[in-house]
């Protein structure tokens, strides 16, 4: 049922005179009003349980269910219909009951003037327009508190929410520092987070440990690192964002650390800091110098085991040339005999004034001067040339078995690979031809030039080595080809080594650089040859060294040397 009156256009009219009540409603119809009319109580409340009228016209004598109470139940069950009580026997006192029981108006009977009702029927309709307003008013009233409601309602859902939030974030961040720190005190390095006033804000167990400190004694001072006498490392992270490391070394404990700063900054990329990382490399550096000795003395051992391996063909390569020389010298000492005794002849005849032309003649036939005017210095060539090359297969030895220094020197590549080509000539010569080619204008490089003569050495006996396996012991003597050059690659020097052997077959190509792997039989090698070439390149001089072959077709190795330190 509505709240509000209805546009007033049904009157029920109520009342138990035939005659007013047809003067009544011929007013009424002629107003424009709908009329239902009754002549009982009981009949009223019918029509307004069923028909629910817009206004009650009722006269207080009704048979059966008076007008005071039919205006009680009326106003019990529909309150909000306008209800005008007319009575031509009614005392102040029903009238003054009729309205506090709800009755909109009070007219007595005969109404007269009949404008009179009129006047009443149009201040219900004012009363009805106001209540109407209000109602309206209240129920945009009530509509607003009722969304202003649902947006507070809203609001501390949300509000209830974000809290609930926060609460969570809260708990997590808890919990995520809480793991940060379990995490970073479980782990075994030193750390430290430092801000931008050099101050410590975090630090593990493990620092914690090292320094002898509580954390309440750390946490707020000063950046153990920081100094005025050097430069801080933490002050040129903070600059350029970029980690830095540097190596610490405490006399005292004799022990070694590995310092690692790395830049600490917000979600948004704002530098707050640096962390600094301490690790204990003392057993990694005591474990660098064992492997530096364990590979010092693999290369001597294998220095000594190529020095055994070439001295026959050294002495081979010395003897050669030592023979001719011999022999050269038996045939000088004949010759000298021969001269020596056509003077003496000639000395005798000129005491005795008996020199002539046939006499000369006749003695130079006899000594086969001729013969010795064109042999001396033929001889005397040969063994110059044999006593060069004594001598330079001795300077060649003499270079390539010198110590060298155990630290990096300004070396002659180009003179390094003579020299080892010379020392190991009687290992290549029998199956192989040499070709270098070698750029003049490559400059000297930081080097320690006895391990790379061992490497070159090394790869220079392997390329024969394949060359030998490849072609076997031929009557004919078929060689292969051997060829080494270097040029400048910024910024690197290369050495490029190349030989017509028997190849790498391709599933082995990366096992070469291990150690004790060899393709080689039984007694001919021991796989530390490559293994230690690699390492002295790689390791030591910082280089690559590189491998290309085809089989049956030959191999190549690339090295690569920084040209400066």
């Amino acid at each position: 049922m509505s709240s509000i009156p209805g546009n007033c256009t049904t009157v029920l009219l109520a009342e138990h005179d035939a005659a007013e009540r047809q003067s009544l409603r011929d007013f009424l119809l002629g107003l424009d009003y709908s009329v239902l009319e009754t002549e009982t109580g009981a009949e009223a409340l019918e029509k307004i349980r069923e028909m629910e009228p817009d206004i009650i016209i009722a006269d207080l004598d009704l048979v059966g269910i008076g007008g005071i109470e039919l205006l009680k139940i009326a106003k019990e069950e529909s309150w909000h219909i306008p209800f005008i009580l007319i009575s031509g026997s009614g005392t102040m006192d029903d009238v003054i009951r009729g309205l506090r029981l709800g009755a909109w108006d009070y007219l007595s009977k005969p109404i007269s003037p009949i404008e009179l009702l009129q006047h009443s029927l149009d201040r219900v309709r004012e009363k009805v327009d106001v209540l109407r307003n209000l109602y309206r008013q209240q129920e945009h009233l009530e509509e607003l508190v009722h969304r202003r409601t649902l947006d507070l309602l809203t609001q501390n859902r949300n509000y209830q929410e974000e809290i609930e939030r926060r609460q969570r974030m809260e708990k997590q961040a808890r919990k995520a520092e809480d793991e940060w720190r379990r995490t970073v005190d479980a782990l075994p390095e030193m750390i430290a987070i430092i801000d931008k006033d050099r101050n410590i804000i975090r630090i593990n167990k493990a620092l914690l440990s090292f320094l002898g400190k509580t954390e309440q004694e750390v946490i707020g001072s000063a950046c153990l690192m920081c100094s005025d006498e050097h430069a801080c490392l933490h002050r040129e992270t903070l600059k350029d964002s970029k980690p830095r490391t540097t190596e610490l070394y405490l006399g005292n404990e004799k022990r070694h650390l590995e310092l690692t700063i790395l830049p600490y900054a917000s979600s948004d990329g704002e530098a707050l800091g640096s962390v600094h990382i301490l690790r204990d490399i003392t057993e990694h550096k005591r474990r660098e110098k064992q492997k530096e000795l364990r590979q010092s003395q693999a290369l001597h051992s294998q220095k000594l085991e190529s020095v055994g391996q070439l001295a026959s063909g050294i002495a081979h390569e010395i003897n050669t040339p030592t023979q001719f020389v011999s022999s050269n010298i038996a045939f000088f000492e004949e010759a000298f005999g021969d001269i020596a005794t056509f003077i003496a002849d000639l000395q005798k005849a000129s005491s005795h004034g008996a020199v002539s032309s046939e006499k000369i003649q006749s003695g130079l036939e006899e000594s086969d001067w001729q013969y010795l005017q064109e042999e001396i210095p033929s001889a005397l060539q040969q063994s110059r040339e044999g006593l060069n090359r004594v001598t330079s297969i001795v300077r060649a030895m003499k270079e390539f078995s010198h110590p060298g220094s155990k630290d990096s020197q300004e070396v002659d590549i180009n003179n390094l690979i003579e020299v080892t080509v010379t020392v190991a000539r009687n290992e290549w010569k029998y199956v192989a031809d040499m070709e270098l080619d070698l750029h003049p204008a490559i400059p000297k490089i930081p080097c320690l030039a006895d391990e790379m003569g061992q490497v070159i050495l090394n790869l220079l006996v392997n390329a024969a080595q394949a060359i030998e396996e490849k072609l076997g012991v031929t009557p004919e003597r078929e060689k292969g080809l051997i060829r080494i050059e270097t040029f400048s690659d910024l910024p690197w020097l290369v050495i490029r080594i190349s030989d017509t052997g028997n190849g790498i077959p391709p599933h082995l190509k990366d096992k070469i650089f291990d150690p004790f792997f060899t393709t080689k039989s039984v007694g001919k090698g021991t796989g530390q040859g490559l293994a230690i070439a690699y390492s002295v390149v790689t390791d030591k001089h910082g280089g690559n060294i590189r491998v290309t072959s085809t089989p049956e077709k030959g191999t190549t190795f690339t090295i690569e040397l920084p040209l400066t330190a």
